[in-house]
């Protein structure tokens, strides 16, 4: 009987151990819990969250897992926003992969935004995102053009494609950003560039950073890891929280060497 109830206490802290807010550095993270299509999920918020914000799903891309964007997912929540980063099913899968993976996290934010303890009605449902790099970037396109009306902003980095095509792009109703390495060999500056012009007439950006390829976006960190997050919260704070303080960051101040074309 004790050996039971031994049993039953240890699994029960190694359950609480799983879900527990870890802070650091203000953002605490903890499991985000089973997500059809994913391996496994992780939440970012900020720790003193007190008011509805919005929300960002986000993952890496070919072979990666969440840990590949964990600094992105920190830098997001720090600035305020819940972010549920993911790690795809078959990290060696085709974008569609990605795509339903997306698709499934941001219904899983509208659950959290029900039933988590803490974050119970403080997720703006009218402000939701997809985020992701090379097949997760094609993917979070990908599922925004077959969420339309449900997402505030999308967002590609780098984004590698195949599968869909232009007239599937030119579906998406999201402000879009797409970042992409000038010196890209995988989701070239042909396939980047072709994926922006395909969008339609609505509010969108293509940010060409000099010298970078890539894996760029892959467990950045320093100086790079700050220019790559600061063009992207300023998309977010200007094109899903409506501040307009952001406009010349997207326009002009998203780092060195770097070109821009914004819609």
């Amino acid at each position: 009987m004790k050996k039971a109830l031994s049993l039953i206490l240890a699994l029960s802290v190694s359950a609480l151990v799983a879900y527990a807010c870890v802070p650091s550095g203000g953002v605490c993270t903890e499991n985000g819990g089973f997500v059809a299509g994913t391996a496994n999920t992780k939440l970012y918020y900020p720790c003193n969250i007190s008011s509805p914000t919005g929300a960002t799903t986000m993952t890496s891309g070919f072979t990666g897992t969440l840990s590949a964007v964990q600094w992105l997912s920190q830098a997001i929540a720090r600035d305020g926003y819940v972010v549920l980063a993911f790690t795809p099913t078959n990290t060696f899968g085709m974008v569609s992969g990605w795509r339903n993976a997306h698709k499934n996290c941001i219904n899983r934010l509208k659950t959290i935004n029900n039933t988590h303890a803490k974050l119970r009605g403080l997720i703006d449902l009218s402000k939701l995102q997809t985020c992701g790099h090379s097949k997760g970037g094609g993917g979070s396109l990908w599922a925004s053009s077959e969420l339309r009306g449900t997402l505030k902003t999308t967002v590609g980095m780098a984004p590698w494609q195949e599968g869909f095509t232009g007239a599937t792009l030119r579906s998406i109703t999201a402000a879009t950003l797409i970042q992409a390495g000038a010196g890209d060999s995988l989701a070239t500056g042909v396939m980047t560039r072709g994926e922006y012009n395909a969008l339609g007439n609505i509010s969108k950006a293509y940010f060409s950073y000099t010298g970078l390829g890539h894996m760029a976006w892959a467990s950045a960190t320093g100086a790079r890891a700050d220019t790559l997050s600061k063009g992207i919260l300023a998309w977010m704070h200007y094109y899903m929280d409506g501040d307009t303080s952001y406009k010349s960051t997207i326009q002009s101040g998203v780092g060195k060497n770097i070109n821009i074309w914004v819609q």
